[in-house]
């Protein structure tokens, strides 16, 4: 794992922390957001987020995050709009953590089609199709499928553009190991809501006195580690 990591592209670290608004429903949030001295202006339409996430046979992903790992990463296939049918943008990411901070590479891929579940022959298919290196290629060897989710998003950028909020609510989780024609869904109720602060390292300074006109406990929430406890039951 330690290679994993260090091997991984250089990209542009950031800071990522995570609010629960629990009891407040989405157009509260967003009020609270459009409110905030920061004037946070919603930067993108609302859209549905996809992911299907990929770790070791072991979960060895899932254990290092859950065990608080200074150096963790996450690899998850990203697209938007339907979960089901092709899907014409998908993106390859590999997420990391390095301690406080966080980042991610992207690769672009081909179209592919989700038709009710993972098959990994499929998947095979769609990596030999993109245009990736032969690094990459070997890292995705040593993954599988584990668990897909979706979910609503808003996203914010404040007046100055150094900090980003997003708002993600109606989380799905789906079991990605299951029938590749019967996968099985389930429906998170806790947390009903994540708010997200983003901002690069220079405008760290800054991130306190921002983050604390949010009326919201500040709190560590992985969606692939509450995916993967649900599904354990």
């Amino acid at each position: 794992m330690a290679d994993f990591m260090t091997t991984l592209p250089p990209t542009d670290l950031r800071y990522e922390r995570k609010f629960l608004p629990a009891g407040r429903s989405v157009a509260e949030v967003v009020a609270l957001v459009r409110q905030h001295p920061a004037l946070f202006r919603e930067a993108y339409p609302e859209r549905p987020v996809n992911n299907l996430y990929f770790d070791t046979p072991n979960l060895r992903h899932y254990y290092d995050h859950v065990s608080g790992h200074a150096r963790r990463v996450k690899v998850r296939l990203r697209w938007y709009g339907e979960f089901h049918g092709r899907i014409d943008n998908p993106r390859l990411e590999f997420k990391r953590r390095e301690g406080l901070l966080g980042g991610k590479t992207t690769h672009r891929l081909p179209p592919f089609t989700v038709n009710g579940g993972f098959d990994r022959a499929a998947l095979a298919a769609l990596w030999a199709g993109a245009d990736l290196s032969e690094a990459t290629r070997l890292r995705l060897c040593g993954v599988v499928p584990v668990l897909a989710n979706r979910y609503r998003r808003r996203y914010f950028v404040s007046a100055d553009g150094q900090f980003r909020v997003t708002l993600d609510w109606a989380l799905e989780t789906y079991d990605a190991r299951a029938s590749a024609h019967a996968p099985r869904v389930l429906r998170l109720d806790e947390p009903s809501l994540i708010l997200e602060l983003k901002y690069d390292a220079a405008h760290a300074g800054e991130a306190d006195r921002v983050a604390s006109a949010f009326p919201f406990r500040l709190t560590r929430c992985s969606k692939y580690v509450l995916g993967i406890d649900r599904l354990a039951g």
